[in-house]
C-alpha cells in the first residue's frame, strides 16, 4: 500500500501547488482542497487498477482511505508550517482564529473536513476505481 500512499501524496501535494499558483494568479478565493483531494484520489486508485488488473478489495480500500486522510493532513499541516514562514502576516489570523473560535466550532468543521476527505476517497478508491478498470479492459 506504501507506494499508492506515495502516488497520492505527490499528486495532492502537486496539485496543492498548481492550485495555489492558479488561486494567486487569477485573484481568486483560497480553499479549493477538494480538487487536490480528488486529484491524489484519482492517481493513486489508477495506479493501484493498472498494478493489480482490480479494484481494492474492503480491507485494502478501508486501508488507503484512512492512510491517504493521514497523508492529506500531514501535507497541510506541513504546507501550513510554509505559508506561515513565507507569509509571517498569516500568523495573526491564525492566533485569532484559534484564540476567538469556541472548540465545539473547531471540532465541527474538523469532523466535516474529515467526513468530505472521507467520502471523496472512498469515491476514489471505489466508483472510479471501477471506471478506471472498466476503461482498461475495454
Amino acid at each position: 500500500m506504501k507506494k499508492y500512499i506515495i502516488t497520492f501524496s505527490i499528486a495532492y501535494a502537486l496539485a496543492m501547488v498548481a492550485v495555489a499558483a492558479i488561486e494567486s494568479f487569477f485573484d481568486l478565493p483560497g480553499g479549493s482542497s477538494i480538487t487536490c483531494l480528488i486529484v491524489g484520489g484519482f492517481a493513486a486508485a489508477s495506479s493501484f487498477v493498472k498494478d493489480h488488473q482490480r479494484v481494492p478489495d474492503k480491507a485494502e480500500k478501508k486501508t488507503l482511505i484512512w492512510s491517504c486522510i493521514l497523508a492529506s493532513v500531514l501535507i497541510s499541516v506541513v504546507a501550513t508550517v510554509i505559508c506561515l514562514l513565507i507569509f509571517p502576516e498569516t500568523q495573526a489570523f491564525i492566533q485569532m482564529a484559534l484564540t476567538q473560535l469556541p472548540a465545539w466550532i473547531w471540532l465541527l468543521a474538523i469532523s466535516f473536513t474529515l467526513l468530505i476527505h472521507y467520502l471523496v476517497l472512498a469515491l476514489s478508491f471505489g466508483w472510479m476505481a471501477k471506471s478506471f478498470l472498466k476503461a482498461k479492459r475495454s
